[in-house]
């Protein structure tokens, strides 16, 4: 379950998956406030996207500069130039940031709009 809660890709692809289920049955019941209630299940993907780092346990690292390539020790470029693989928590940490740096919040301003304005779609398809 964790795996899934902290997975970007599949977060996204629900949210939008609920955007479309609710234009469906929007359109179905000729009615758009189901648009708008779908709109408040993206607010909670949103926010499931910005609790990634507590959902895994670990906070999103500062970054050091290190000496052989003066980039940072996150920075995959400098695992590139040392001749090293990319450690699995230097690509975690870019999820995380990610996530909790653009991801989450416009997926709750997505939301937000969508659950807020969603009906005002009645007057113009004269439901």
């Amino acid at each position: 379950m964790k795996r899934l809660l902290t997975n970007n890709v599949a977060l996204t692809l629900a949210s939008a998956a609920l955007f479309a289920v609710g234009v469906v049955l929007s359109i179905e019941h000729r009615n758009f406030q189901w648009l708008s209630r779908f709109g408040a299940l993206i607010i909670c993907t949103g926010i499931i996207v910005l609790a990634r780092p507590s959902i895994l346990g670990t906070d999103i690292k500062f970054h050091v500069g290190m000496a052989e390539t003066g980039l940072s020790h996150l920075d995959r470029e400098h695992y590139k130039q040392i001749g090293e693989p990319v450690p699995d928590w230097v690509i975690e940490d870019e999820r995380s940031r990610t996530a909790v740096g653009w991801l989450g919040p416009l997926l709750c301003l997505i939301g937000t709009g969508t659950n807020g304005f969603a009906e005002l779609l009645n007057k113009c398809f004269g439901y």
